[in-house]
């Protein structure tokens, strides 16, 4: 069997631990460092990097969890009813939201 990977903390480098023990380590230690756990953030794509605020957007921006779909901006898909003709505009916009209690149309 493969030892596990050694993490090291970032409220303290003298704190080291297994990668399976690093979320709940560094819950207890930011309570137990709040001046440097004020200067820290966590990353959006992983709880378990935490780097300097300063250097926030630079980890994020080069993050090994970060993936493609996070690049791509959030588009809803047109829906559009079966009933009107292609050129035919919709009467209000409530009608474009699907009901969500039709499911397995």
């Amino acid at each position: 069997m493969e030892p596990e990977a050694i993490e090291i903390c970032p409220y303290d480098p003298n704190h080291r631990m297994p990668a399976s023990r690093l979320q709940y380590h560094l819950a207890a230690c930011r309570k137990k460092n709040p001046k440097i756990a004020k200067k820290m953030a966590n990353c959006k794509y992983n709880a378990c990097h935490v780097v300097p605020i300063k250097r926030l957007k630079e980890h994020e921006a080069n993050c090994i969890n970060r993936t493609a779909i996070d690049d791509e901006p959030f588009h809803l898909p047109n829906i559009i009813s079966p009933s009107l003709e292609p050129n035919e505009k919709l009467a209000n916009a409530a009608n474009q939201i699907p009901d969500p209690d039709i499911w397995n149309v």
